[in-house]
């Protein structure tokens, strides 16, 4: 019979393993669909225009972690979570809201037999790329991924990196994404605004410096089904 221990929540034994193998999926999905090498370069970017939210040099801003954009979090408020409310999976987190008790919540879904969860925080150190992590908890065990590696569905070889999305899973969590983007902002106007200026400053710093390592936008990274849930958010 098993014991009481057994019973609870069942968390992988080797979490520092766990998230290493999440970052070199990720790194590799990354190099796979960009033009050169995934992370922006640490030297300082001029911004191009006075108003521009581009201090990558100086890392003094947080990236979210699905559109791979800086925000200034004195102006955009996402919901805050406290880490106790997942129990044993906390350790899968690693450093995520550590000496806070908190992580910001940037997508859910709960279901008849799962919570998903798109965690990060607000850590300007957080490598590019790998800002957040999606939690999906199911029949008492724990598993993480890559945000964007878990919404585009990316086969992976490795079971315990499998969060096991369905398709319908990812259009119900990026119009939960959306709508709490939309919210963090002030309104969706402003969401939007944010997200394509940003991303067209990126492309044209791209365009004018070729040297640059490619940036990690969202029009590259966004498979065509969440492009399609986007287009629905943008037209409603």
């Amino acid at each position: 019979m098993r014991d009481a221990v057994s019973e609870k929540r069942t968390v992988h034994a080797d979490t520092g393993r766990l998230r290493d193998r999440v970052s070199v999926l990720a790194g590799s999905l990354l190099k796979g669909a960009l033009c050169g090498a995934v992370w922006f370069s640490q030297a300082a970017l001029h911004q191009a225009t006075a108003a521009s939210l581009f201090h990558y040099g100086t890392r003094s801003l947080p990236m979210d972690p699905l559109f791979n954009l800086p925000y200034d979090p004195s102006q955009v408020h996402f919901e805050s979570m406290a880490i106790s409310r997942i129990g044993d999976c906390a350790p899968l987190l690693g450093p995520l809201g550590h000496g806070t008790g908190q992580a910001k919540l940037f997508g859910q879904l709960h279901d008849a037999d799962k919570s998903v969860l798109i965690l990060g925080d607000e850590d300007p150190a957080a490598p590019r790329g790998l800002s957040g992590i999606v939690l999906v908890m199911r029949d008492g065990g724990c598993r993480i991924a890559g945000p964007l590696l878990a919404l585009r569905r990316t086969a992976v070889a490795d079971p315990d990196l499998d969060p096991g999305l369905s398709a319908s899973d990812v259009s119900m969590l990026m119009r939960d994404v959306l709508a709490r983007y939309s919210r963090a902002f002030g309104d969706k106007s402003t969401f939007l605004e944010w997200a394509d200026r940003l991303t067209s400053e990126a492309a044209e710093l791209q365009r004018e410096r070729p040297d640059m390592p490619c940036p990690l936008l969202y029009t590259s990274m966004f498979n065509e089904p969440m492009m399609r849930v986007l287009a629905d958010f943008r037209r409603s």
